[in-house]
């Protein structure tokens, strides 16, 4: 490890260097007031006040107005809130230039550690209306591992002390002091027992044995959301951005097209009532992202609710559909509905794309449009209505329903170009 110190005037003591021979893109520095932080070493002076001074001192306060109760439990938040003067700063770089920035604060009274996010882009990137949750410092480390969203506390002791200034929780906070993630405590050499409070004093080893594990976690997040970010630009306006190495996957010809996509909240993904078996999984949560595609051929219009797990790509996302074509036709009502969500969903493995499959969403939605199409060309022709077929059959398959359900062959086979039952 290579470190250079030097004074500076306006961010005090200053480290400069890299962490660990083998990752020459990862700098750290310590940037803050160091007036301030030593002022934190001294032990507090001996006041030796005479008489006459405490009594003046006595008679001034009786004539000062006392403080409401609410200016007093306001400065005993901020107090309770503070941070070190002292900060660490890591700029994590990708090979395509782009540098994720990190803050961490020390929270000197609750005995916690926060971290901010910034990302800086290799190039100017357009701005997808769909994109605002990717890079935003909310959601961008949130669940960097599993269930660590960064909006309560992890010290237990913290509780109590909420408490008494009339704290509800941290959460309310975190945009100013930045997320109290468990990774962060550790990074920091903190844990925290959750059985009893107790006194916690830093560990480096602890700091030691996660620093790699985390450092390339946090790469892979920023690379995966700058690829999404990328995509969504392209989404947008209806084009499935399909890499040359992915071409195998589909067939030469697809008819049917993404015509719309679009961010969901949360609320509005629950209300979806074609979501409700996502929902009950577990696999729907308020970390998540959610969106919806639109994909149309003709007269059918499929509605997909997409799930975007914080872990994409390691996590896939999932679709939930909804066709209106001769009615609404969900997974609850339609056996082949159901079918088409497990050829995105369940057989993921097969649209990755290679490592680290960053391409998943986009060749999920190219499947979508081609098991659409798979779907209307393979139904019926009512021979009571005049006039062509609306979707002629232009997709080879070995056999176009089987079983009682008239399930429908979805599964694409390369090199031979036709479609089969799994």
């Amino acid at each position: 490890m290579s470190q250079s110190w030097r004074d500076s005037s306006d961010q005090g003591l200053v480290l400069n260097g890299t962490i660990s021979s083998t990752d020459k893109k990862l700098a750290v520095a310590i940037e803050g007031n160091v007036e301030e932080a030593k002022a934190l070493c001294k032990p507090p002076e001996d006041s030796q006040d005479d008489e006459s001074d405490s009594d003046a001192e006595e008679e001034q306060n009786t004539k000062r107005r006392r403080p409401t109760l609410g200016v007093q439990l306001d400065d005993k938040r901020k107090e309770m809130l503070k941070r070190h003067p002292l900060s660490v700063t890591i700029d994590l770089k990708c090979k395509d230039g782009s540098v994720l920035l990190l803050t961490f604060y020390y929270l000197m009274n609750l005995n916690v550690m926060t971290v901010k996010a910034k990302v800086t882009a290799a190039t100017e990137m357009t701005m997808p209306i769909s994109a605002g949750d990717l890079l935003s410092p909310d959601s961008l480390l949130s669940c960097l591992y599993p269930g660590d969203h960064g909006k309560r506390t992890p010290n237990p002791a913290n509780q109590f002390q909420f408490d008494k200034v009339g704290i509800l929780t941290l959460s309310d906070y975190v945009t100013e002091l930045g997320h109290p993630y468990v990774w962060v405590q550790k990074l920091g050499g903190l844990h925290f027992p959750k059985d009893q409070p107790q006194p916690v004093v830093a560990d480096s080893s602890l700091s030691a044995s996660h620093m790699e594990r985390t450092m390339k976690l946090l790469k892979m997040r920023l690379e995966s959301r700058l690829a999404l970010h990328k995509q969504f630009a392209s989404l947008e306006h209806g084009i499935l951005p399909v890499s040359s190495e992915c071409q195998h996957l589909f067939p030469a010809k697809i008819v049917s097209r993404l015509v719309k996509w679009t961010a969901l909240t949360y609320e509005d993904y629950l209300e979806l009532p074609y979501t409700k078996d996502v929902v009950e999984a577990g696999l729907a949560e308020d970390t998540h992202l959610y969106y919806m595609a639109l994909i149309e051929r003709g007269t059918a219009k499929l509605q997909a609710a997409v799930v975007l797990n914080p872990g994409y790509s390691s996590v896939p996302p999932v679709f939930s559909l909804c066709l209106n074509w001769k009615g609404e036709k969900t997974s609850s009502n339609d056996d082949n509905i159901r079918s088409m969500e497990s050829e995105v969903s369940v057989y993921y493995k097969e649209l990755c794309g290679p490592k680290p499959g960053y391409q998943l969403l986009t060749n999920q939605l190219q499947r979508l449009c081609v098991v659409l199409d798979v779907y209307l060309e393979t139904e019926t022709h009512d021979n009571s209505v005049e006039g062509p077929k609306e979707f002629p059959q232009e997709k080879m398959c070995l056999r176009l329903v089987r079983g009682p359900s008239r399930m429908k062959p979805f599964r694409f086979n390369y090199p031979q170009g036709f479609f089969s039952h799994r």
